[in-house]
């Protein structure tokens, strides 16, 4: 979404209160720049219905910002797969209950902008050594997670 030169005051002014400032400077220096508007929702309670199934950015509300709608992607038709293989068709409605079993406690975790309720937002002006390394993507909750069925 392009920006006013209203809005691009704005930003300035409210980044610099949670920034570092290299980050600030950074931002400032950008000659166009632009909101990418992201819309943050909960979670469905179910994955399929009747023999329709949800997999990837259908079953997930994830941001973009972090790579895991390509992970949870793959992870969901790998455990749809495994379900399917261990039930058969003649048993799809066991199959997807299973599936929806194994993928819906980790689909229940992950939100847009990783809320986790046992933290604290992430602040870049206040952050420890130890709080930047867990940003690495490879330590990112669930980013990494080989659900039990695949096991």
């Amino acid at each position: 979404m392009k920006v006013s030169d209203k809005m691009i005051k704005a930003m300035h002014n409210e980044v610099e209160k949670f920034c570092v400032p290299e980050l600030c400077r950074l931002m400032k220096e950008t000659k166009d720049p632009f909101v990418n508007v992201i819309y943050d929702c909960e979670p469905l309670e179910k994955k399929f219905w009747n023999n329709v199934v949800l997999v990837g950015d259908a079953a997930h509300s994830t941001t973009p910002h972090c790579a895991r709608s390509t992970n949870m992607s793959v992870l969901d038709a790998a455990v749809l797969g495994k379900c399917l293989e261990n039930w058969g068709l003649e048993n799809l409605h066991l199959a997807l209950s299973d599936y929806q079993s194994a993928r819906l406690p980790v689909m229940a975790k992950i939100k847009q902008g990783l809320v986790l309720h046992d933290r604290e937002p992430f602040n870049l002006k206040n952050s420890s050594p130890e709080d930047c390394h867990e940003l690495q993507q490879r330590n990112v909750p669930f980013f990494a997670d080989v659900p039990l069925v695949l096991r």
